[in-house]
């Protein structure tokens, strides 16, 4: 989905030049380590999952703390029109803020007023810089590597880490699997990040716009959500510069968590993308071959709680069960489906209905049934249909599936929402269907009328691509990283990047 731009506001004001400070005052400071020779450019959230994308992109204002090296500040009217400004040495604070549209910076009770774009960058490339952002809604964040690029937005600011590979890998690999997954299936892990920001990184991504190449969330992969650790460390460095291609192209190496016994193919769960072969549905499980074709099959697969044989066992959400009453449902369906149809509006239907659920005056009325229509053959569903006493309504493709259906009172209305799974215990209120892999089972009055629908699910994520905990049970069982990687990604070729 692309989303449109925010006008550019760029306010120019007058710059103040300072000199450099003297380079000795470094010379003990640590020496940088030996780079990858290629950086990334990510956009940072100021707030993870913020709703709108000022919600969560644009900071109000910076502040931050450098250490290490002395940092020297630029500014201009655009990214290749750049002077400098100042340099700081380490350890003395910094602030951004925007006073009558102005980006104006502050250090030592001085204040410079800057141009659209400014960035922060070591001053001697052999005295590396750490970022630690202060007074941000996201706690304990981990200082940042590199560069920070910040442009004025007018009501706020765009914040952009240009960062080697190697320590941005370094960062994501600890935040998409834990260091406590086997080392082959950690390996396998670091290669799939590398191909997957290598091939953004020559794409024409929605970030270009912004001077970056991915975000920081999971809306590619997570990045600086936990701090480095010398095991994840070792698996980049095990695997360095190594990528997945396919007839010579870097692949689309996408992964998550959970699979329930079985992955998709890519067009399955995103119909709008041409198959590809090597991100083809397989089973999960040995000796089973997980392959549904009715609803029956469907529930009787996902109400199996016995893990032997699974790949993704390990997994809390290996399995769940979720059950909601007619009244949670309609509250629940009364708001997200009118927000999935004005977001969304191509994914939802109305083959019956008076209106379109995102049209003003819209309600649900009282809901009759929940059907899946279309499922993939390893049971993700893929088009869902909802009959009320209003009318007929189609949602399709799984990520608005998943949010259609969130688990959270916020939006049932009534108490804690309980999302019981097959081992560590319940949680409650989650804030979205942790996989489209379900099946329904109804209750009804002698009368026939609604009363619950009992979700018998499994897995968390998309599906598509490798499993990390699929790849946690193969490590296990005996496979290295390269088996791991050819089990997920099958028909491609692990190259090394020259």
């Amino acid at each position: 989905m692309k989303m449109t731009p925010m006008q550019w506001a760029f306010l120019l004001a007058s710059t103040v030049s300072l000199g450099l400070l003297v380079a000795s005052l470094q010379s003990n400071q640590p020496q940088a380590v030996p780079s990858s020779g290629q950086n990334i450019r990510v956009l940072l959230s100021y707030r993870l999952g913020g709703g709108s994308f000022e919600g969560q992109y644009l900071f109000p204002g910076l502040e931050l703390l450098p250490q290490g090296g002395t940092v020297q500040v630029l500014s201009g009217p655009s990214r290749d029109n750049l002077r400098p400004i100042l340099a700081v040495l380490a350890d003395k604070p910094l602030s951004f803020s925007l006073q009558n549209g102005v980006l104006m910076l502050t250090s030592e009770g001085q204040s410079f007023a800057l141009e659209a774009i400014a960035v922060l960058k070591p001053a001697d490339p052999s005295f590396p810089v750490q970022y630690h952002l202060l007074a941000t809604p996201r706690p304990n964040l981990e200082p940042y590597p590199g560069e920070l690029w910040l442009e004025n937005r007018g009501n706020g600011l765009l914040v952009v880490n240009q960062v080697d590979f190697q320590d941005y890998l370094k960062r994501v690999l600890p935040s998409e699997m834990p260091v406590s997954f086997h080392p082959e299936a950690l390996k396998a892990q670091a290669v799939a990040a590398r191909t997957y920001a290598f091939a953004r990184q020559q794409q024409s991504t929605f970030w270009k716009q912004f001077g970056a190449d991915v975000d920081d969330s999971v809306n590619e992969q997570a990045y600086n959500h936990t701090r480095t650790h010398p095991i994840t460390d070792a698996a980049v460095d095990a695997t360095r510069n190594q990528i997945l291609t396919f007839q010579g192209a870097p692949i689309q190496s996408f992964f998550f968590s959970t699979s329930p016994g079985a992955t998709a193919s890519l067009e399955e769960v995103w119909m709008e993308r041409p198959a590809v072969p090597y991100l083809q549905g397989r089973t999960q499980a040995n000796p089973h071959t997980i392959s549904i074709r009715s609803e029956a099959e469907a529930l009787a697969f996902f109400r199996n709680w016995s893990p032997e044989g699974f790949y993704d066992a390990a997994s809390p959400f290996w399995r769940w069960k979720l059950r909601l009453s007619r009244e949670e449902l309609e509250a629940l369906l009364s708001r997200t489906l009118p927000e999935r149809a004005r977001t969304t509006p191509s994914f939802v239907e109305t083959p019956e209905g008076p209106l379109s659920p995102g049209a003003p005056g819209f309600a649900l009325g009282t809901l009759q049934r929940i059907r899946v229509l279309k499922r993939t053959s390893g049971g993700y569903a893929a088009e869902l249909e909802l009959e009320t006493s209003t009318g007929r309504f189609v949602v399709r493709r799984e990520s608005h599936i998943r949010k259609l259906l969130r688990p959270d009172r916020a939006y049932t209305g009534g108490g804690d929402v309980v999302l019981e799974r097959w081992q560590g215990g319940p949680r409650l209120n989650f804030p979205t269907l942790p996989s489209a892999a379900f099946a329904l089972q109804e209750e009804r009055d002698a009368q026939g009328n609604l009363l619950h629908y009992t979700f018998w699910g499994g897995g968390f994520g998309h599906g598509v691509g490798m499993s990390q905990y699929g790849a946690l049970g193969l490590a296990r069982q005996g496979y290295d990283y390269r088996q791991i990687l050819e089990h997920f990604y099958s028909g491609t070729r692990l190259e090394t990047l020259h």
